[in-house]
């Protein structure tokens, strides 16, 4: 069988049924075995390489399948590196496949030759040239295998022309259909550390647990509440984490740490005894560069972790427990000596948590309430709120829009139903990540929260959207600026702005000019209005929302409310 097609024959077998990315001269072949096989894998043309890695990213996020993303050589090679960052830093399977030149001609300048391997080692969980076409179907089990086993994350495959159009022998190619959704394999912890991690939430007088994007990756809701709601222990949940329980649950205290963090949620934390982390790489943000708790000093501190090495990486622990999120949860319940005591000591601080939760809400009402203009982004995340059922998902940026979606949109149910990237924090993601969301979705509504930084990077995938004909609402906060940086030149750099100030562009415009039917707002009080009209359209709809920059309106970003707070106090 001819190498292209062995590759494509090991994708359908192994459950892959997706594939975002543009054609290059050196896939010729592959394209063929594409179109031979477009009834079982469908292949979605992008615009920009960048853009299917974000699309097979968000993807695999929503549907826990494999994303893969193809390009082509040189160029293509380069610019598609920064969604295969974006899962792999964020333990997303993905398969990325780049075609590359002939082994017969390597070290000889031919045109777009580039030592993929080295460009992408890095920023992969393994990387391979094929260059043989007799390995093909191996290689390409191998890539699967390490992308969805284990910490799922990203994995390359460099085709050369020649691997791909030579002969592979037909016995090496079948696929493996237990890998269908990640995580594949899942491994059961030690039952002695479970114990020790178990007296030790039984023990504490004030323990919360902090989720991150592992329990969403291991689809654990289910556990994680049901371990929290038995012993009445406080969840919070980092920005990835977002989900991993439902933000009604009376035992939810919503996201923590630096970014997008309700301030009760912190205070909560800060308090604690015993921090529980789970699926968490207890990075910076989640932790305000590691003050919450302090990395030394502070409270006694569990981890778990299906990546053994990311145990104890940044705090002294008490137990340590390495295996997959939803097998752990369940046997931590399990060993936990007298539930019913542990619940009933921990009954009035739930009591508690609901009233200071229920004055936090009303507050987040007057912010949504204001009249001002620019429309405060408060205004439209309630709008948001207000209108979308809760199994819609939303695909945002990681700009202004992410702390205000963070802290301020409640998930009625568990799951994942936001995205945002948090690894690497690309702008230019909401746009082409919406795509994936919805061929992942089955039918659910999408949205995309992007910014006007944001569109400059992605706007060639509107017209994808209208190709398909997809039912995408895409809103636009656009304040004329990169808005992230522009505060922190307003808070900390006297106000010395540089560089990042946009010229007024007609952005509905362009958006019509792709197709879509689009709507300009800068009224707040027609932005609800505007948001049921695009909803619903039934095809691609662009709402652009004229709102305020965060050096009007600070988001909930821990530091920058407190040092706005201190400027505010001197002036």
């Amino acid at each position: 069988m001819q190498g292209a097609r062995a590759l494509v024959r090991v994708l359908a077998e192994s459950g892959v049924t997706h594939i975002f990315g543009l054609p290059g001269d050196t896939g010729m072949s592959f394209y063929e075995a594409l179109n031979e096989a477009r009834d079982e894998i469908a292949h979605v043309m992008t615009r920009d390489e960048r853009s299917a890695s974000f699309m097979a990213d968000v993807y695999a996020r929503v549907s826990g399948k494999l994303g893969v993303c193809e390009g082509p050589s040189g160029g293509g090679a380069l610019y598609i590196v920064p969604g295969v960052a974006e899962a792999q830093g964020s333990a997303i399977p993905l398969l990325c496949l780049t075609s590359d030149t002939p082994v017969d001609q390597h070290g000889r300048g031919v045109l777009t030759e580039l030592d993929q391997e080295g460009l992408f080692r890095p920023v992969t969980k393994w990387n391979t040239r094929v260059n043989a076409s007799a390995t093909m179907a191996e290689a390409t089990r191998r890539a699967i295998r390490m992308a969805m086993a284990g910490r799922p994350g990203a994995t390359h495959l460099s085709l050369p022309t020649d691997a791909l159009e030579g002969e592979t022998p037909d016995q090496t190619v079948y696929g493996l259909p237990d890998f269908g959704t990640a995580p594949a394999l899942r491994t059961r912890p030690d039952p002695v550390a479970v114990q020790r991690a178990a007296d030790a939430l039984a023990g504490a007088e004030r323990p919360v647990i902090v989720v991150g994007g592992g329990v969403l990756i291991s689809r654990a809701w289910d556990e994680l509440t049901a371990l929290a709601e038995a012993l009445n222990v406080p969840v919070a949940t980092s920005i990835n984490g977002k989900g991993s329980i439902s933000e009604t649950s009376p035992v939810a205290l919503g996201v923590v740490g630096g970014n997008g963090a309700r301030p009760y949620a912190n205070a909560w934390l800060a308090d604690a005894d015993l921090v529980v982390y789970v699926g968490s790489r207890t990075d910076s943000t989640t932790t305000s560069h590691w003050t919450l708790p302090p990395s030394h000093g502070g409270q006694a501190v569990v981890q778990m972790d299906v990546e053994p090495w990311e145990i104890g990486n940044n705090y002294r622990l008490v137990a340590g427990v390495a295996g997959d999120a939803r097998l752990a949860l369940r046997d931590l319940l399990a060993a936990v000596e007298r539930p019913a005591t542990v619940r009933e000591r921990n009954r009035d601080r739930i009591a508690a948590l609901k009233t200071e939760r229920s004055g936090y809400w009303v507050d987040v009402e007057r912010q949504a309430a204001s009249t001002s203009q620019p429309i405060a982004p408060s205004r439209v995340v309630r709008a948001l709120r207000n209108q979308l059922d809760d199994d819609a998902l939303i695909v945002a940026d990681p700009g202004t829009p992410t702390p205000f979606l963070a802290a301020q949109y409640e998930l009625r149910q568990a799951g994942r139903t936001t995205v945002i990237p948090r690894a690497h924090g690309g702008l230019g993601y909401a746009i082409p990540g919406a795509v994936g969301a919805w061929f992942a979705g089955e039918g659910r509504r999408v949205v995309a929260v992007t910014g006007d930084g944001s569109f400059g990077m992605s706007v060639g995938e509107l017209e994808t959207i209208s190709r398909f004909n997809l039912p995408i609402v895409v809103i636009q906060c656009s304040n004329g600026t990169f808005g992230w940086i522009k505060e922190l030149q307003h808070l900390y750099h006297g106000g010395r702005y540089f560089g990042v100030d946009f010229n007024p562009v007609d952005y509905a415009a362009i958006a019509r000019g792709f197709g879509f039917r689009a709507r300009r707002v800068v009224d707040p009080a027609e932005v609800e209005a505007a948001l049921a009209d695009a909803l619903a359209d039934g095809g691609p709809y662009f709402l652009d929302l004229e709102t305020a920059s965060p050096i009007a309106e600070t988001p909930p970003v821990a530091a920058w409310v407190a040092a706005e707070a201190s400027r505010l106090a001197r002036s």
